[in-house]
């Protein structure tokens, strides 16, 4: 039987990465021929519960130098591609049993030498696993990977089956989920809401992070928006609302748009990135083609914006833009008024995601690159 070893950071909030990889690994657990472990240079978090095979690579750095060079293990690297410390150790310890997950860092590379660093990681890998088409045009457009490497599997879901019954009422619930930063379009969410205050609309914000203080400054008029801090099971938070927003500037695939699938809920969202993958505008959700300047120097200690990202239009990278605030609550406005278009969209939505976006698909395929080594 062979091992195979994820390389994951596991210490921060359960982010799209952490969540993604969560519902393989219990899926894994119980279906995989191959035997899996976690290796992570942070204590596991909390919100992750306890794992058995999980392993901290600064306590147990022979045991992980040894699975590196055995013919019996296949490495995972999990978000890893611009890594200078994996390059090192991988140029030291050369194995043929590599695979590189691409789920959202390449979008966040910008220096040249992070560049360089990210090709050479390609180069050493035989599989770089992308979550979306969006993130494939990034990896060959930008970095200039070499297309054989590189393998499409969307990221799975264990559906939840979801019951969800929606009622006649005038207080509808608008919601958004994710780290407070200015990639998630936050700030956007909010401009929207304070232009609509007077609608009998109650906005939700699941989620914390390095903006918290900058965006309760800029909501402070306005008491229909509640701050609610984590959620543990964002099914529970999603289920409860009539619509989410995703209002992100960048967004590789976007789970969350994935999980409101599996709850039936509509979605509007910007039309960037992996997005349209998921939601095919005016048929299982609403997109927003940004169009607005991106001018955050009112917000500090945000994630830095990328340079570049796709345009789902050419699969071409360009400069990033941000939704307006204004089309935006236009458009929660109008979804507010058409309970038919709401259910429509989320029937479709769930038919889509339930399909595409399956954990038995995605691990089934994940199994067969493994069959390669």
């Amino acid at each position: 039987m062979k091992n195979v070893i994820h390389v994951i950071s596991m210490q921060r909030g359960l982010g799209g990465v952490q969540q993604s990889f969560l519902s393989y690994y219990k899926f894994a657990k119980k279906n995989s021929k191959y035997k899996q472990y976690i290796f992570s240079n942070h204590e596991i978090s909390k919100n992750y519960g306890y794992f058995k095979n999980f392993f901290l690579i600064q306590k147990n750095f022979f045991s992980f130098l040894k699975h590196i060079v055995s013919k019996n293990s296949i490495i995972y690297f999990h978000n890893k591609l611009p890594s200078k410390k994996i390059f090192y150790l991988l140029k030291l310890l050369p194995s043929n049993n590599i695979i590189f997950a691409e789920s959202g860092a390449a979008w966040n590379v910008k220096k040249q030498e992070q560049i360089k660093i990210y090709q050479k990681n390609a180069d050493l890998a035989k599989k770089i696993i992308v979550c979306s088409f969006a993130t494939k045009q990034m990896l060959i457009n930008r970095f200039k990977l070499n297309e054989k490497k590189i393998k499409l599997i969307y990221n799975g879901q264990e559906d939840p089956k979801i019951k969800r019954k929606i009622k006649n009422k005038k207080n509808l619930n608008i919601g958004f989920i994710g780290r407070l930063e200015s990639i998630k379009g936050i700030h956007l969410f909010i401009e929207a809401a304070n232009l609509l205050k007077k609608q009998n609309f109650n906005f939700f914000i699941a989620g914390d992070g390095p903006l918290e203080k900058e965006l309760k400054k800029l909501s402070r008029e306005n008491k229909n928006i509640k701050f609610i801090g984590n959620v543990k099971n964002p099914f529970n938070f999603i289920k409860s609302l009539d619509i989410l927003v995703v209002p992100s500037i960048r967004e590789p695939l976007g789970l969350v748009s994935i999980e409101a699938g599996f709850c039936k809920v509509s979605v509007i969202a910007s039309n960037i990135d992996g997005i349209p993958e998921v939601i095919t505008n005016k048929h299982s959700g609403i997109l927003i083609n940004p169009t607005r300047k991106i001018n955050l120097k009112q917000y500090n200690g945000q994630t830095a914006l990328p340079d570049f990202v796709i345009d789902p239009k050419t699969y071409k990278i360009k400069k990033p833009k941000q939704i307006d605030p204004k089309i935006l609550s236009k458009k929660i406005l109008f979804l507010a008024k058409n309970k038919q278009n709401r259910i429509k969209y989320g029937n479709r939505l769930y038919k889509n995601v339930k399909k595409k976006f399956s954990i038995k698909n995605y691990f089934n395929k994940i199994e067969q690159t493994y069959q390669e080594f």
